[in-house]
């Protein structure tokens, strides 16, 4: 069935409707619901009590709806169920569930509301196609019936990444999911082993780049493997680079789809960046990163890298390495805290009986010729879309969900969940019952202890998983401040690790992270780039593991990487990153 005939039918059903005095509404992107639907019989704006009941089926990623009992007595669903005079039927996947997704839009099958992962190229196809709502037509008609969404879509931001999206600042085809966290993120931070710290080290931590190389030679020295960096098949360079590479003014990795599109790009001048002579340059390929790697490789060589990374299972036999004694420091991303706690869970569950957080000990970020490892970054970026698509039969209801969630009723049942079941109040303070989240959550596929949050809708509005409040502050204040609520819930020892972890990181972070304009996460790339991002990655990919892992000479090798990388496109993608950033200075910087 082509789309206009659809159109058509939908047409056809929406006007029988109408005429039967039933609540109902198009298929077409421009259209809002009937006033029948949002309004009492005096006329005024009805409570969702007095709308019509209806089904939505809401979509997220690698959730599980396999216990249908715990699914059926899940009391914050029944909660959200009730407040919104809704019924809720959750529908998930894994395998191919984002091309499920787009095929079931195509064919007029989506759910009722359903994420992407904030792809501007999906939001600009679907808009184009006329295949989700333009929701501001709806929020607009009823301002009264969505205070919430109504202030959100009306802010001068929201307006910016409407514009940027689609040219028209008023036409909002998605509710826009951001990343922000309350503490930086970033890797290049080793932990040690304490005990093996001291013997080799004299407890010393190491400050920099050489003094971390000497640290895994004496590890060797003494009968262990030095550092397990955390790298997927030799395919996630990330930890490497922190580690090694960027102190010394350079980075390894290149730009990737999935990644901030200045990914292994070194500012040419830190003091320039914001104004009109901003320039970055690619560094995948110099002559710093080839020096990088030729430390690296001697490393492997001698086992202060250990000889399972990239081999092996990876993340598992890393741990497993550190926690029987055998490796001296493993790196994942421990500039964040609750990365770090992941260490410390292993650690623990292997010495149950005498295994303490003093075992461990958090190094810092390392310095380098360059001075600090530096991290460059946008502390918000949109993580995720969520659409309605035009195949719904009642978006204005679907908005009411949104408009309950985004409340700080909502916020708090998604967050807190029910008071005198998943907590209590003691006077201000939140008292969590752990156990009680977990009962619910691991109806879904989420037996996490660590997780004091709803699963379902826990991504909508922030892509981050944290409490907003968006009714008491504008929606750009309320997505760059989300809340934390883990050291309200962690207790004992958990709580001491989280602790630790943010003590240490606090000692060395104001000299690491650097925060980069707003704009900076409006500049995309056209399209067309895509492809040359991925050839460039797999060449890295390739090259790299090999360099690394001594099947290609350093010197040889690196001039026939450097060959190969520039004949993809390295050159010229450093253009269009650096013209991406300068239109986005240009016409979204303050």
């Amino acid at each position: 069935m082509n789309k206009r005939v659809k159109q058509l039918l939908a047409l056809a059903m929406g006007l029988a409707l109408l005429l039967s005095a039933l609540a109902g509404c198009g298929s077409s992107s421009s259209s809002t619901p009937a006033a029948s639907s949002g309004s009492g019989s005096s006329g005024a704006p009805a409570t969702n009590a007095d709308r019509e009941t209806v089904n939505i089926r809401f979509s997220q990623y690698a959730n599980s709806t396999d216990d249908a009992e715990g699914m059926a007595n899940d009391p914050i669903k029944k909660a959200i169920e009730e407040a919104v005079n809704i019924t809720l039927e959750y529908d998930t996947g894994i395998e191919g569930y984002d091309d499920r997704l787009a095929t079931e839009v195509a064919v007029g099958a989506a759910p009722d509301l359903f994420p992407t992962w904030g792809s501007a190229a999906t939001l600009k196809k679907y808009a184009e196609e006329e295949a989700v709502y333009n929701i501001a037509e709806i929020i607009n008609a009823e301002p009264d019936r969505y205070p919430i969404l109504y202030k959100i879509i009306n802010s001068d931001e929201y307006k910016m990444y409407n514009k940027m999206y689609t040219g028209d600042e008023n036409a909002a085809y998605a509710i826009y999911s951001f990343s922000a966290r309350a503490y930086p993120a970033f890797s290049g931070v080793p932990a040690y082993n304490t005990a093996i710290l001291e013997e080799v080290n004299g407890g010393k931590v190491p400050a920099t780049v050489d003094e971390f190389v000497q640290f895994t030679q004496n590890a060797v020295d003494a009968g262990y493997s030095g550092w397990w960096p955390y790298n997927n098949k030799l395919t996630n360079w990330a930890e490497i680079d922190g580690t090694i590479a960027i102190p010394n003014g350079t980075s390894l990795r290149t730009p990737a789809t999935y990644d901030w599109l200045w990914t292994g790009f070194m500012p040419d001048d830190e003091a320039a960046i914001g104004t009109a002579d901003e320039h970055w340059s690619l560094m995948t390929v110099s002559d710093e990163s080839k020096e990088a790697v030729r430390t690296l490789a001697e490393m492997y060589a001698n086992n202060q890298i250990h000889n399972g990374v990239g081999t092996l299972v990876d993340e598992d036999d890393g741990y497993a390495a550190f926690n029987n004694g055998t490796l001296a420091s493993y790196g994942y991303g421990y500039g964040y805290y609750t990365q770090f706690k992941k260490l410390y869970d292993s650690w623990m569950n292997a010495h149950p009986d005498d295994g303490s957080l003093a075992d461990l000990t958090l190094g810092t970020a390392l310095q380098g010729d360059a001075g600090w490892l530096k991290v460059y970054d946008v502390p918000v970026y949109v993580g995720a879309h969520y659409f309605i698509p035009t195949s719904c039969e009642y978006p204005d209801r679907v908005l009411d969900l949104v408009e309950y969630l985004a409340s700080n009723e909502g916020q708090q049942l998604l967050f807190r969940g029910i008071e005198g079941l998943t907590y209590t109040m003691d006077g201000e303070n939140v008292v969590y019952d752990i156990n009680e989240f977990v009962n619910i959550n691991k109806s879904y596929g989420y037996p996490n202890p660590d997780r004091c949050r709803y699963m379902w809708f826990s991504y909508l509005f922030c892509a981050s998983e944290m409490m907003l409040d968006l009714e008491n502050n504008d929606w750009w204040t309320a997505v760059t401040t989300p809340y934390d609520n883990t050291l309200d819930w962690a207790e004992g020892e958990t709580k001491e690790a989280y602790q630790y972890a943010l003590d240490t990181v606090a000692s060395f972070v104001d000299n690491v992270y650097v925060e980069l304009p707003s704009y900076y996460g409006l500049a995309v790339l056209d399209a067309e780039w895509a492809d040359t991002q991925t050839a460039l990655f797999e060449i890295t990919n390739r090259y790299l593991a090999q360099l690394m892992g001594g099947q290609l000479d350093i010197d040889a090798g690196w001039e026939q990487y450097r060959a190969e990388f520039n004949a993809a496109g390295g050159p010229e993608l450093e253009q269009a990153v650096n013209d991406a950033i300068a239109y986005a200075r240009e016409t979204y910087g303050t």
